[in-house]
Order: structure tokens, then sequence, then C-alpha cells
């Protein structure tokens, strides 16, 4: 555990993952997946499947199911990217639960004076609207998703774009995530990190040796706010 959670002031803000992090997006990625295969012929994946291959964004996620699927990665792997926005931005949350706790500890960050980001590999324009439409938008102060122009974590670039609209040293920051993605980019920064264990990650999140472990997102409050006692 950091040692920076002993002090008062810190953090000033914290910076969210989305899916695997305060979302269960999986159900609706992989129908959007299997949906692109099968407009091209092809067969499609089981869930748990799919679970795993996400993160990195939706090149990454069609780059790893041509793997699984040891296919060559030809002018088809194009078309399926373009089929699986197509797919996932017309119904980006028909099947997606927020995470148990996370809209509480959202709002007690809130109510305590911190600043809230999130930094997601999911491409903008489907990040906002899917917070839109799970009622969770007005929960943060800075939403940075991935762009044609962007760099997806682990490279650090997008973590601190939202570190700088929070108007927050990335000293001063904590990103939660569940992944080596946001491992690496916080590591790129000297961003104290912690990781859900309840994620998307393959191996146990505690082997990519973050600054704290998360069984649920309420324990961050026990972590910033040891002294309070909080109702979930």
């Amino acid at each position: 555990m950091s040692e920076k959670t002993s002090q008062k002031e810190w953090p000033k803000a914290v910076i969210m993952d989305l899916d695997g992090t305060l979302i269960d997006s999986a159900p609706d990625i992989a129908r959007a997946l299997n949906c692109a295969f099968e407009d091209e012929g092809l067969s499609p994946f089981t869930l748990d499947e799919v679970r795993f291959m996400i993160g990195g964004g939706v090149p990454k996620l069609v780059e790893r199911a041509f793997d699984a699927r040891n296919m060559p990665h030809d002018e088809k792997e194009q078309a399926i990217i373009k089929g699986v926005l197509r797919h996932y931005t017309e119904a980006p949350v028909d099947n997606t639960v927020i995470y148990e706790g996370v809209e509480h500890v959202l709002s007690t960050l809130r109510t305590r004076g911190l600043k809230v980001g999130l930094c997601t590999n999911k491409p903008q324009d489907i990040t906002e609207v899917a917070l839109e439409q799970l009622n969770m938008t007005a929960y943060f102060d800075a939403i940075v998703g991935g762009t044609a122009d962007t760099k997806r974590k682990p490279d650090p670039e997008t973590l601190k774009m939202c570190a700088d609209q929070l108007g927050v040293g990335v000293d001063d920051c904590l990103l939660v995530g569940d992944s080596g993605a946001d491992r690496g980019a916080a590591e790129a920064l000297e961003m104290t990190v912690f990781l859900v264990e309840y994620g998307y990650c393959k191996t146990p999140v505690s082997e990519l040796k973050p600054d704290g472990v998360l069984d649920k997102m309420s324990d961050l409050l026990k972590i910033l706010f040891p002294l309070e006692s909080f109702s979930y």
C-alpha cells in the first residue's frame, strides 16, 4: 500500500477506469464482437472468451479475437473493427450493469471534495453515450476516452490529459483500474494506482504489483477515509 494514503491531503483527485472497474460491459461488447464476426460469416465467441479479450480498445479486442482463432491480420480485421464499433454504438449498455457499490463510492468522493475523472480506452463518443444511458455522467469532472488522435493505455497520454482536465498534478491523483494497461499508464507517470480484483485481468492483479488491491469498490473508502464509517 502506498504511504500516500496516510496523508490527509492526498489524493486530490481519483481517476477511474470504466470497463471492468465501474461497469460490467462484457455482455454488450461480446454481442458487438459476435455480430461483427457473424456479418463476415465467422462463428461467435462465448462470453467468457470475450471477457478476457477486453482492454486496450476495440482494435486490441479484435486483434485478440483473431489471435484466438489463429486468423491472419489482414484486411478482414479492419472490417471487423468497423463492425464492432457499429454494433456497439447501436446498443452500448443493453446488458451492462454498474458494479455493486460503485455509485455510492463515486458520490462519496464528490461530497468529500475530491475531483473525480474517468480515463478509458473505450471510444470517447461511445463512452459519453454509455455514461448518459447509465445515468453516470454527473459523477465525473472530466471524461477522457479514446480518439483517433490519442494513444491508448498503457501509454500515459490520456491519463495525463485527464489529470490536466481535472487541474490536478499526477502526484495528487489516484488511478483505480483493473488491468496491466492501467498499471502501465500509471507507472509511466509515477501515479499511484489501485487495481480491483473483480475486473477483466487474466492474471491475479496482485502480480502486477499495484500500490493497492481492492476486493470490492467500497474498499476504496475504507482506505482513503480510515477514520470514518460508511453504510453500504
